[in-house]
């Protein structure tokens, strides 16, 4: 019938949509993994953005062309979840979003300060060396692009069991003539392909290997953003030379939480990933660079928009260094035991007993009897 027929056209152009995507992501992550891309003339940074670009252009005209009616409904694309603060025409990383600041009705972009560390923040990472900002801003292109292809993966397995559930024999003869796909199974089994699928909440089953793929790109945001907050809250930093601060609202050390609350939320994404494809040992290496965040921060003496002006210093940087604790005691939750990655748990098991160490210290060290008293305490 013609409504069968045009059913399967719009199936088809949603797998050659999420499929262009899901290569566009592979191209930026080889890119990004590899410098003989730029070494040997092959192609630059800008050349990928470009053509991410207009890919997203011509996409984006197609599908309205043709679905103007259908229900697009994101769930994984991270312009969504960073609140439109990460797209193909802002790829610097930087995601500060107000759930950071629980006192602050309004978004943080408009708090007195805040703008100024932000804009600061993109600054030094625009300085970066060509290659690493070249790598930067792939790698968060990279995100985009299989947040795209995943997301086109689950409307169409939606799709398929709303059309099963209209009509059993109709859904199931038009699921059968789908070709194969990397990111959905027909009928929740693949076995030409041999994806081990794993089903979200929602039912719609994900190849895991493409959600590693996105875990691991934004693992990787993280990790530049984290060594970048590290180095500027040190003074090392070479790309903070001749950067001025025009007004006394902010420092570094507010710049660096800018850019270590960047690195939080591209760790957390990562993290959805993993846990959506129960990648247990991703998962617990993810909580560990969580754990290094929140040290960090601790170390900073940085008081956050979200805290109230009366909580010292020191309670600052213990609630940080609690939530470092409980990131690694997850990780070890997940892992379950000692067999299951011996050297990961282990890992995680020297990160933690450190974690605790210093946690103890600045605890005893605010309490009134580290303050009054230079004697050991002696218990009994």
């Amino acid at each position: 019938t013609e409504p069968r027929v045009k059913s399967m056209y719009a199936k088809s152009i949603f797998l050659q949509y999420a499929w262009l995507w899901e290569y566009c992501g592979h191209f930026a992550r080889s890119f990004a993994a590899d410098e003989l891309w730029r070494e040997r003339g092959h192609t630059c940074g800008n050349d990928l953005l470009s053509l991410f670009r207009e890919v997203d252009s011509t996409c984006s005209e197609v599908m309205k062309r043709c679905f103007r009616g259908a229900k697009w409904k994101p769930k994984t694309s991270v312009s969504m979840t960073s609140h439109g603060q990460v797209t193909l025409s802002s790829l610097s990383g930087i995601v500060v979003l107000p759930t950071a600041f629980e006192q602050i009705d309004e978004s943080v972009l408009q708090k007195e300060g805040c703008h100024e560390a932000i804009s600061t923040a993109k600054a030094i990472l625009d300085r970066q060396t060509q290659i690493k900002r070249d790598e930067r801003l792939v790698l968060v292109a990279a995100g985009i692009c299989y947040g795209h292809a995943i997301d086109t993966y689950i409307f169409l397995a939606e799709r398929c069991e709303s059309e099963v559930a209209k009509d059993p024999m109709e859904g199931e003869a038009s699921a059968a003539k789908l070709p194969s796909v990397r990111g959905v199974s027909k009928g929740g089994k693949n076995e030409k392909d041999g994806w081990n699928l794993v089903p979200l909440p929602s039912g719609a089953p994900v190849a895991p290997l493409l959600r590693q793929r996105l875990g691991d790109a934004s693992n990787e945001i993280g990790k530049i953003l984290l060594n970048e907050g590290r180095l500027v809250l040190s003074s090392d930093s070479p790309n903070t030379e001749g950067i001025g601060i025009s007004s006394g609202s902010f420092g570094m050390s507010h710049v660096s939480a800018i850019m270590l609350a960047s690195a939080q939320f591209w760790f957390m994404e990562g993290l959805k990933q993993f846990t959506a494809g129960q990648d247990l040992r991703n998962i617990a290496l993810l909580r560990c660079n969580l754990c290094q965040c929140c040290k960090i921060r601790a170390n900073a003496n940085v008081i956050l928009p979200g805290f109230n002006k009366g909580d010292s210093k020191e309670c600052n940087s213990e609630v940080f260094l609690q939530e470092a604790v409980d990131h690694l005691v997850l990780a070890h939750e997940t892992m379950g035991q000692r067999d299951s990655d011996p050297m990961t748990w282990d890992m995680v098991s020297e990160e933690l007993a450190a974690t605790l160490l210093v946690l103890g210290v600045r605890r005893r060290q605010s309490s009134k009897i580290g303050t009054t008293s230079a004697e050991p305490v002696m218990l009994q």
